[in-house]
């Protein structure tokens, strides 16, 4: 019997940047490499530790925001906050605000896709360009981080279905 349960949503939007920080900008289509989304900063397969410095494998390959986070954010803080400005790589929506999402659930985007969370997101400092209360708001709100589980070689675009595959 297969207990695999899904909550279905879509992409509203895929973003990258080759810089650190935010925001990431929209693209019409993202390549999916096999540690992250093509031409964006956070690809690859190690990234520098925060708490050593030291080089370590990259768990915080892709990230993904709920737009209905950042459509409360801009209710409640009067911002105006768009998809890629909390540096995610892609905006769902009709997901929920992923704040239930646990390491090692999957999201599937597409047909291909699946990307294995590894962490919640915590917000940082640089999200206070946007208004002074956004880090202390977006706690709990701000995604998931997760590594590509298949589907390199794949494009992402918006309108693409997401779900949450929940064993």
């Amino acid at each position: 019997m297969d207990t695999t349960r899904l909550v279905k949503g879509l992409i509203v939007a895929v973003c990258t940047s080759r810089n650190a920080g935010v925001p990431k900008y929209p693209q019409t289509e993202v390549l999916v490499d096999e540690f992250g989304l093509r031409d964006d900063f956070h690809a690859g397969p190690t990234r520098i530790s925060r708490r050593t410095g030291k080089p370590k494998f990259n768990d915080r390959q892709i990230s993904i925001v709920a737009k209905e986070v950042l459509n409360d954010l801009n209710r409640e803080l009067g911002t105006s906050l768009k998809p890629g400005d909390f540096g995610e790589n892609i905006t769902t929506e009709g997901l929920g605000d992923l704040g239930n999402i646990l390491p090692g659930m999957l999201i599937r985007i597409g047909d291909s896709v699946i990307v294995s969370i590894t962490e919640q997101n915590e917000p940082c400092v640089n999200l206070q360009a946007y208004h002074r209360l956004v880090v202390k708001k977006s706690y709990g709100r701000r995604g998931v981080l997760g590594t590509l589980a298949s589907g390199a070689g794949s494009i992402l675009q918006p309108g693409m279905p997401a779900e949450i595959i929940l064993l």
